[in-house]
């Protein structure tokens, strides 16, 4: 597995699932907050490779937060989207008892749309990925110092 390949893979569809945040919540549908999260999970998943941690399958994005160096200054960009791991599971299936959750504002989703993309756009650059292709690779792959 290339490092360069995954990160910038991972950060490219991350750009595609904000791109479709952006598009379902025009529509205040429910599964733009889904969207979200999965941006934001990719992206803490490209600075956890960059780091050498693996994440495995989970969606604990604070705690995949948790486990990158301090040193690393985008982290407060990460720590901004960690709270979004609610919406992976918790808002797209009934309760046991059938109750649905009520999914957030297109207000509110705007909002996280906004922290994204500003993680998103500094990723892009700090790992020097061009995003207009959806090939190729990163030109950085180091921790992020």
């Amino acid at each position: 597995m290339s490092a360069e390949l995954v990160i910038a893979g991972y950060v490219r569809i991350a750009k595609q699932d904000l791109d479709g945040a952006r598009l379902l919540n025009r529509g205040a549908n429910r599964n733009a907050a889904y969207l979200c999260e999965q941006a934001a999970e990719k992206l803490i998943r490209a600075v956890l490779t960059s780091e050498g941690i693996q994440a495995g399958i989970r969606h604990e994005l604070p705690d995949m937060v948790a486990t990158i160096p301090d040193a690393n200054p985008v982290k407060p960009l990460l720590r901004a989207i960690q709270d979004l791991d609610v919406y992976a599971t918790a808002f797209r299936y009934p309760s046991p008892k059938g109750r649905v959750k009520s999914p957030p504002t297109p207000t509110e989703v705007d909002q996280y749309i906004a922290k994204i993309e500003l993680a998103l756009t500094e990723l892009a650059a700090r790992f020097a990925i061009d995003l207009s292709s959806l090939d190729g690779p990163a030109g950085s792959v180091g921790p992020i110092r």
